[in-house]
């Protein structure tokens, strides 16, 4: 029940922070709207319920895993890729997930080709299957689309 709550909080933010993010933001801003809202939304109470980790949003070639410091005058540019990563908590249960958002069409190629890696990555996984298996799918996906940016 825990899990399907901050799930369901989590959902709803991602579809509230994707109606809104534009270029010209500051990724400081942005990144506290979502966790605010993942507040609000998940009635955080000390370490019982609320973020599950800082809101990451990593630019163009950082895969993962940025977030911006206090000062941080960072804005989200029309030709940016930007891969926006959140989590809710419920007495640690993380609830997580990531997305890309490009404005620039010459992005779409790439984000097809995400998409259908990811996939294929959804599809190989399974009881007993490995890790490497599965990655080895989301590469083959990956390089068959043979994009140049």
């Amino acid at each position: 029940r825990k899990v399907r709550i901050a799930s369901e909080c989590h959902r709803q933010v991602r579809k509230w922070a994707q109606s809104w993010i534009k270029p010209g933001i500051l990724l400081t801003d942005m990144c506290e709207a979502i966790e605010n809202k993942n507040r609000e939304l998940v009635g955080e109470n000390g370490l019982k319920a609320g973020v599950g980790f800082p809101t990451g949003c990593s630019l163009d070639y950082v895969a993962a895993h940025y977030t911006p410091n206090v000062g941080d005058t960072t804005r989200l540019g029309y030709d940016n890729v930007m891969k926006i990563d959140f989590g809710t908590q419920i007495e640690g249960r993380i609830i997580d997930c990531a997305w890309t958002v490009a404005f620039n069409p010459k992005f779409d190629p790439l984000l097809e080709a995400v998409k259908a890696a990811t996939e294929a990555g959804i599809k190989a996984a399974g009881i007993g299957v490995r890790l490497c298996d599965i990655g080895e799918e989301i590469q083959e996906v990956m390089e068959s689309h043979e994009i140049e940016l």
